[in-house]
């Protein structure tokens, strides 16, 4: 694209801001995966996640968020809550779909199945699910932590080999990310 896509303007805000006020009323804290630099421009400060393992585009996001989430779930784990990892979903965003509106996320939310690892739009068009806009459970985390020790670097593929519920979004265009001019 030539440009950081999170920087992009569509309505009032930079991408990266209006992802951030779109997710607030739904999460407890909102994070961004993102480099040293945007941490930086973007005085984001600890709320930033920074990829471990560079080069590895939405993945290297996904493996550092995952990866920080079971870090601190060990680290706040008591021997009175052994189990207190398990209730931490990750609502992931990509930065990339600005026409992306709560009603989508909270249709996300009213879709958790505890019983299966994510929630995940299905694009009928594609014939396709969604990995950038889902609702990942503990156990997809984990799934995915270790598809990618593996080598396997597709957010996609690697949610294919677990147990989904998929949803038809209110209207298909919310999926179409922005990765052209």
């Amino acid at each position: 694209m030539g440009r950081d896509k999170a920087e992009i303007v569509y309505a009032q805000l930079p991408q990266w801001r209006a992802v951030e006020e779109l997710l607030r009323p739904f999460c407890a804290e909102v994070f961004w995966s993102c480099t040293p630099t945007q941490q930086s421009q973007w005085g984001i400060g600890e709320r930033a996640i920074i990829d471990a393992v560079a080069g590895h585009g939405p993945a290297g996001g996904l493996h550092a968020a995952f990866t920080s989430t079971l870090l601190q779930a060990r680290n706040m784990t008591s021997p009175q809550s052994p189990q207190l990892h398990n209730s931490c979903a990750w609502l992931v965003v990509g930065c990339d779909y600005p026409l992306l509106q709560p009603r989508d996320l909270q249709s996300l939310l009213d879709a958790r199945d505890l019983n299966a690892d994510a929630v995940v739009f299905f694009d009928e068009q594609k014939n396709e699910i969604e990995p950038m806009i889902a609702l990942w459970e503990p156990l997809a985390q984990a799934q995915f932590l270790a598809a990618f020790a593996r080598g396997e670097f597709s957010p996609r593929r690697i949610l294919r080999s677990c147990k989904l519920t998929m949803i038809q979004p209110s209207d298909q265009s919310i999926l179409s990310n922005r990765n052209t001019p």
